[in-house]
């Protein structure tokens, strides 16, 4: 039987995959598409820079473990533009792979970790509600804030946009605001479709 320090390096080789998985969107620059793990990095210090837009008595440092946790099963399922069509499918690859990752650690982080995957997937507390708004302005503000001439996911509209993004921004009327400015500058610009 491995020692909790064994269980531990050999959770964090594993995790150090997620460099290697390419996600769907662009870096600001535009000149390649950004890794799962400089998501993660850059989606946390974004959440850094915008708590002061989360309600009052939101825990920032939990959002920051969500955060941390929330793509490590993109190791096995990849990065998906989630659809109708193919939501069960990727929910199951997804709930695999959150399966075989945790339980690389010692029993009780295997716990907590697949507790903070859980969390933020059921996007139900005031700390996962405020990750998964953060989550889904991320990509908006690299591709969109940045003026990318080359639309990310095309050829979605900025209505197909809207309909994703609104559930987890609208609750938090400053941020949802701004992205549906971003997807306003953006069509008018002619780098997404209306």
């Amino acid at each position: 039987m491995p020692d909790a320090l064994s269980q531990q390096v050999a959770f964090l080789l594993e995790a150090d995959k997620l460099k290697e998985v390419i996600r769907l969107n662009q870096l600001s620059s535009g000149s390649r598409r950004e890794s799962t793990a400089e998501h993660c990095w850059h989606v946390i210090l974004q959440t850094l820079t915008f708590a002061d837009h989360a309600p009052d008595g939101t825990d920032i440092p939990h959002v920051i473990k969500l955060l941390a946790i929330h793509d490590l099963v993109e190791i096995d399922a990849g990065d998906h533009w989630v659809t109708e069509d193919n939501f069960s499918a990727v929910k199951a690859r997804e709930h695999e792979a959150a399966e075989r990752l945790f339980a690389l650690l010692p029993d009780h982080q295997s716990a907590d970790f697949k507790d903070l995957w859980l969390e933020f997937e059921a996007n139900e507390t005031a700390e996962a509600r405020f990750a998964n708004a953060m989550d889904a302005l991320h990509p908006m503000v690299l591709v969109f804030a940045s003026g990318l001439d080359d639309p990310t996911h095309e050829p979605i509209s900025a209505a197909d946009l809207r309909e994703t993004k609104e559930s987890r921004l609208s609750p938090f009327p400053r941020l949802w605001a701004y992205a549906q400015g971003l997807l306003d500058q953006a069509v008018q610009a002619g780098r997404l479709l209306p």
